[in-house]
């Protein structure tokens, strides 16, 4: 899993992948929370108060092509952290062979 630093700033967590299957989000940080927002739009915008989850300490997000929508699978997602740097492991998976 990649390890991405997310700050208290709003920034890109994982650009759009039209092969992608499966998407997991881990908050590695044990005090703070991330904030995620699919952006349908080229601006970055999720924020504390506009975002669509909120990831807790310790917990994670997942998304995978049997239960959730293509443009949920295949968005770009952003994210800002309620406080500090915090880690998220990032895992996907994609529907090619390389």
């Amino acid at each position: 899993m990649p390890l991405i630093v997310v700050p208290n700033a709003a920034s890109e967590l994982v650009p759009k992948n039209t092969m992608r299957k499966s998407l997991l989000l881990l908050n590695e940080d044990a005090a703070n929370s991330v904030y995620i927002k699919r952006e349908r739009s080229e601006a970055t915008t999720v924020s504390a108060t506009d975002h669509d989850h909120r990831i807790g300490p310790g917990a994670s997000f997942s998304l995978n092509s049997t239960l959730d929508g293509k443009e949920w699978i295949i968005g770009r997602y952003s994210a800002i952290t309620s406080a500090g740097n915090v880690n998220v492991a990032v895992f996907e998976t994609e529907d090619i062979i390389r």
